[in-house]
């Protein structure tokens, strides 16, 4: 399967703003909560923490495609990115994430989730959420 490439200036906004992610369960109901631990991993990667362990890992753990919106208020400009997640609790991926928590004084994550980009869309304001990748 193709995977969505992430420019630049895509990540350069990931390591600025908040993302939010958003996921739904088997029911189909959504959740959205805001990852402020959302990092790049390559070009076609986004990895986070998951320190609740609440709704939205359940809903990872029973449906893996979700979203994650990355929005730069001041610009009016911003992406979302679709996926799918893989919940990843020990090896190199784990550790690099719990490493990158600790440098920055948060807890060791309870899981640490991995998300291969699939799409890209705009959500700058006129854009309409147009697919760019």
């Amino acid at each position: 399967m193709f995977m969505a490439k992430l420019t630049d200036e895509m990540k350069t906004m990931l390591g600025k703003q908040l993302a939010v992610v958003a996921t739904a369960g088997r029911d189909g109901m959504p959740n959205v909560g805001p990852k402020g631990s959302v990092f790049v991993v390559d070009d076609e990667t986004l990895g986070y923490s998951e320190g609740t362990g609440e709704k939205t890992l359940r809903n990872l753990e029973e449906n893996p495609k979700v979203a994650v919106l990355v929005v730069d208020r001041e610009k009016a400009d911003g992406y979302q990115f679709k996926g799918k997640a893989e919940i990843i609790t020990a090896g190199d991926f784990y550790e690099k994430v719990a490493k990158r928590q600790e440098s920055r004084g948060r807890p060791r994550p309870k899981r640490a989730v991995k998300i291969k980009v699939e799409e890209i869309y705009s959500v700058k304001s006129g854009m309409t959420a147009r697919k760019i990748a």
